[in-house]
């Protein structure tokens, strides 16, 4: 019976990373190939997929999980909201919008870097080994990554560049301060609830309802569309929440890496992204490490 339910942990993180990954080609086919901006994307993430994550929480886990909300909890609710949720949501499609989705992937990846960092500060410590290599290798990817071995002109423009950092660090302060919250909160009503938040910011923006309804849809566009925000959004996040009731942290933060493989993936063969040899070797790098990391936090555990 355990080993049947750690087979559907697995299974169920791997089809969520695996969706991520994909929701982000997916992005990027609607922004290059339709009139919908980065600005009514998110929106539309958000406020549907947070509609529906904390439907899901209503009718199933209100009664068995209540959270009691003081002050303190719904400050810390509301920055996560914003500067977690929000943003890592915000700057990853933008990095997909002025990029593409392979690229902006394995650029938010480099969270680990901001996360080391973060403890270096805050601990007062100096670099153990181990962190001066992941940050060293991190920063190598990266400029392959960004100049394809040319170090004079980028082969990534740089708000592509610029946004995809910046969702590495929306994704390094997301990591570090769901697990407070989790202590608090069921994990279904906070993503679905800072979702649902970060989507009524995001209609003050761009509202949901101001949509160009003149463009002349396909039915595949449409059909890519919605399946971007009801597959890549809601089932992943819904899947990799519930998968870490079945396996580990570590076992998740492995096959979470299938997100940027599976975006790497499908860009290149779905969408015909270029990649140089050079930006191959820094993808691969970056993954490289992330593993690293992964089987690092194993052995530390």
């Amino acid at each position: 019976m355990k080993n049947s339910a750690h087979v559907k942990g697995l299974i169920f993180v791997i089809i969520g990373a695996a969706l991520w990954g994909i929701g982000g080609t997916a992005s990027d086919y609607i922004f290059t190939e339709t009139p919908v901006d980065v600005n009514w994307y998110v929106t539309a993430r958000l406020t549907i997929s947070g509609i529906i994550l904390l439907s899901i929480y209503t009718l199933f886990f209100r009664k068995k999980h209540r959270t009691v909300w003081n002050k303190h909890t719904v400050l810390m609710f509301s920055i996560y909201s914003i500067l977690g949720m929000t943003m890592v949501q915000y700057t990853f499609m933008a990095a997909i919008g002025y990029g593409n989705a392979a690229i902006a992937t394995v650029l938010q990846c480099t969270g680990p870097i901001y996360i080391i960092l973060y403890a270096v500060i805050k601990k007062y410590r100096p670099w153990t080994r181990a962190e001066a290599f992941i940050i060293g290798a991190m920063i190598i990817g990266v400029i392959l990554i960004a100049t394809n071995g040319n170090l004079v002109n980028l082969a990534v423009s740089p708000a592509a560049l610029m946004f995809g950092l910046a969702s590495g660090v929306a994704l390094a302060y997301y990591t570090l301060h769901a697990p407070v919250l989790l202590q608090l909160i069921h994990p279904l009503q906070l993503v679905g609830g800072s979702m649902l938040t970060g989507g009524i910011i995001m209609n003050f923006i761009h509202p949901i309802w101001v949509f160009d309804f003149s463009f002349d849809w396909t039915a595949m566009q449409i059909i890519i569309l919605a399946l971007s925000i009801l597959l890549g959004t809601t089932l992943a996040f819904y899947l990799y929440i519930t998968s870490m009731k079945y396996i580990s942290s570590t076992e998740a933060g492995i096959l979470g890496l299938l997100e940027p493989v599976s975006a790497v993936l499908t860009s290149v063969i779905l969408l015909n992204v270029g990649l140089g040899m050079y930006q191959v070797a820094g993808i691969i790098l970056i993954l490289a490490v992330g593993v690293f990391i992964s089987k690092r936090k194993a052995e530390t555990a």
